[in-house]
């Protein structure tokens, strides 16, 4: 599983988060309408945030899972109000192998994280522990990204601004569903330059990997209505075509379980 560096963490926060931070607030409104009663939510590969700040937003206590020390240490940065208000717990986790004190109404896991799961039966270890985690009844949002998300990282790409001089070569083998992508350069940083040197790797999970893995989690596939318009992501490669990127799901913890 991929592991975030602290230099990488940085230029994520900076050039990765779009997406998020288009999308969280109208996961917020869905969990809302969904589920009046939610009080608690597990915030699944938190990263740096930024969910989870909107998840404080609405009054919900809120806990954070990340496997990065450099993602959750820009989290504490930012978010420190949330964390003395008691609002906020951050916790260094593995996706496949964490736990919370009590269980909670809702846990969400988005961006295509669990796409840097590395095998099938990471995604059912995962899902595995976010049932456990779940109160019976309670929701799971998350997304996976699709291949034409990958197909991107076949191409060399250059940024290069003010604050960044970045470049990024990977490879995608369509007939295994994996690949890696190598985020390279130097970012400035306080003041300073600092090397950014990062390997993601990534695999396809279709739908039907999906479900095996939460139906073996005890986890039942649901509707929801989150709109089309949220399934792009903000990278220009993938803007341009009418394909979406990314599936978001849906599933809930039988009460019966």
């Amino acid at each position: 599983m991929t592991f975030y560096t602290p230099e990488f963490s940085a230029f994520f926060e900076s050039y990765y988060t779009g997406w998020v931070r288009h999308y969280s607030p109208r996961l917020a409104a869905f969990l809302r309408e969904s589920a009046p009663n939610i009080r608690s939510v597990l915030d699944l590969c938190c990263g740096t945030g930024i969910t989870a700040e909107v998840l404080c937003d609405e009054g919900w206590t809120v806990t954070g899972v990340d496997r990065s020390p450099g993602m959750l240490g820009v989290a504490r940065r930012k978010l420190g109000g949330l964390l003395d208000s008691g609002h906020l717990r951050l916790s260094e986790q593995d996706a496949r192998d964490f736990s919370v004190p009590q269980p909670v109404d809702a846990v969400v896991c988005l961006d295509g994280a669990l796409n840097h799961l590395d095998a099938p039966g990471d995604l059912e270890r995962c899902f595995t522990r976010v049932g456990e985690a779940l109160e019976d009844g309670g929701q799971f949002l998350f997304d996976v990204f699709e291949t034409s998300h990958f197909r991107h990282w076949d191409n060399l790409t250059l940024l290069d601004e003010a604050q960044a001089v970045i470049v990024k070569r990977g490879v995608w083998d369509a007939d295994s569903g994996t690949g890696m992508l190598r985020v390279s350069g130097v970012l400035e940083q306080d003041g300073r330059p600092q090397r950014v040197d990062q390997t993601l790797r990534s695999r396809y999970y279709g739908p039907d990997d999906v479900a095996a893995a939460l139906k073996s989690a005890g986890l039942v596939l649901a509707e929801h209505d989150i709109e089309t318009s949220y399934v792009k992501c903000e990278s220009g490669s993938c803007s341009r075509t009418p394909t979406p990127c990314r599936t978001i799901y849906r599933a809930v913890k039988s009460s019966s379980r």
